[in-house]
């Protein structure tokens, strides 16, 4: 009677755990769309941290150049000790004492340029047109953060989907090997033939294999584009029909000459060199600065025994400094040159870009349209091939050889498709307008 009590409170444990485990592996994980993978990588991706650190030395630099025109405020220390105590000569004869052997001093010091002759002004702007520069840059960073991301996920579904073509591939092939099994137990067809499917089946759970290996490494690509952890913690949407990507801009190239960040960025650079080049020209003027100190001076710590106070306008003027300043308002102007250049083998870069992402996306349109036609003759193909040889009208070859035509034919139409969503996101990143507008025909895939 006790064991039987021990075995049923047993089996409700088990019972209860099971459940329990159950509800656990039932619990649905979220799921991941492109968008929340997007707004992931910009919050996760150490680039963008970076290229927001970038963006705060600039910042810093710009601060940098404007307290170059505020006053300097500062409190010094001093002591000081003399072998003899300092006098300096009275008329008509006779000495007075000059300080102290031993001297403690206590100053607070002002240092104001009031006048540099521009250079000051002309660094300040060349420093703020520098910071913008540098957001423009890292308007591109971020863009490139977001293309990297959109074709990591691209190449995800890609995965899936071709996962998707092994696992069907391998159950029509295992339904081909009982129809060819029967037939052999009924000595219809030989033994060779139920070797030969048997062998198609181990080819296609090698391609089942490899496929869930490329799902695999595709979400180690998007977790590194994300920079975060996404396996095993979100499940991916259902895959959908492929949606038509939307027609080309006809004014692609002027687009992305107007947008790309990059172009204000060269042309912010340039006009930066040349605010440093009248900065470095401005050296040689005149400067005014106006000095103030008030002091306690005596023998003994804290000294109290002298209290003064002296201000000095001082007006400088630097007449030959050895060719420094004119040399480096040559650098600057040669690297303003510079950057006009660049901008100049950008225009033809981003042309290149454009042109190549458009003959890409016209490319894999065609190729979408060929594979769904492709897709649909292989399929009828097997259909037909499959009846023939049950039939015994048909070889097991033919069967074997269409059912190898359907899954490239539908391997290759997710290629297309995901190719030609690829290109369009290409196209975007091109103009320098991805992620902008972008509409609900890529969500969720």
């Amino acid at each position: 009677m006790r064991s039987s009590r021990v075995r049923g409170a047993a089996f409700l444990l088990l019972f209860f755990l099971l459940g329990a485990a159950g509800r656990i592996d039932a619990t649905e994980r979220p799921v991941l769309t492109l968008e929340e993978a997007l707004a992931m990588s910009r919050v996760n991706n150490p680039v963008t941290a970076a290229s927001a650190e970038r963006i705060a030395q600039a910042r810093a630099r710009l601060d940098q150049a404007r307290g170059d025109s505020l006053p300097k405020l500062g409190v010094s220390l001093l002591y000081q000790e003399v072998q003899n105590e300092p006098r300096y000569p009275v008329v008509p004869a006779g000495y007075a004492k000059a300080g102290f052997e031993s001297t403690w001093k206590a100053a607070l010091t002002l240092n104001w340029l009031l006048y540099s002759s521009g250079a000051v002004e002309f660094n300040t702007e060349s420093r703020r047109l520098a910071l913008c520069g540098v957001e423009a840059r890292e308007r591109r960073t971020g863009q490139a953060v977001e293309w990297g991301t959109t074709s990591a996920w691209y190449d995800l579904r890609r995965a899936e989907g071709k996962l998707s073509v092994a696992a069907d591939v391998l159950d029509l092939t295992k339904e081909h090997l009982q129809h060819v099994e029967a037939l052999f137990r009924n000595g219809v067809v030989a033994k060779n033939e139920v070797l030969r499917v048997r062998v198609s089946v181990s080819e296609a759970e090698l391609n089942v294999i490899q496929a869930k290996n490329a799902v695999s490494v595709g979400w180690k690509a998007l977790e590194r584009a994300v920079g975060a952890s996404l396996e095993g913690v979100y499940d991916l949407p259902p895959s959908e029909e492929m949606p038509e990507a939307p027609a080309l801009p006809e004014d692609a190239v002027e687009a992305g000459l107007a947008r790309r960040p990059e172009m204000e960025a060269l042309e912010l650079a340039a006009r930066s060199a040349n605010m440093a080049s009248r900065a470095a020209k401005a050296q040689d003027g005149p400067q005014l600065m106006l000095m103030g100190e008030a002091y306690s001076a005596g023998d003994t710590f804290f000294p109290d025994k002298q209290n003064d106070w002296k201000a000095t306008l001082m007006l400088s003027w630097s007449l030959f400094d050895g060719g420094v300043s004119s040399a480096r308002a040559r650098e600057a102007k040669a690297a303003a040159e510079e950057f006009l250049l660049q901008m100049e083998d950008l225009k033809r870069q981003i042309e290149l870009e454009i042109s190549v992402a458009r003959l890409n996306c016209e490319s894999s349109r065609q190729r979408v349209e060929t594979g769904r036609a492709m897709v649909e003759s292989a399929e009828e193909d097997y259909r037909m091939s499959l009846r023939r040889y049950t039939a015994q009208v048909g070889t097991n070859i033919d069967v074997l050889d269409a059912r190898v035509a359907l899954s490239n034919a539908r391997n290759q139409l997710v290629d297309s498709s995901y190719d030609l969503l690829k290109a369009r996101a290409e196209m975007e990143f091109a103009m320098g307008v991805i992620g902008e507008d972008r509409g609900a025909e890529v969500a969720g895939r």
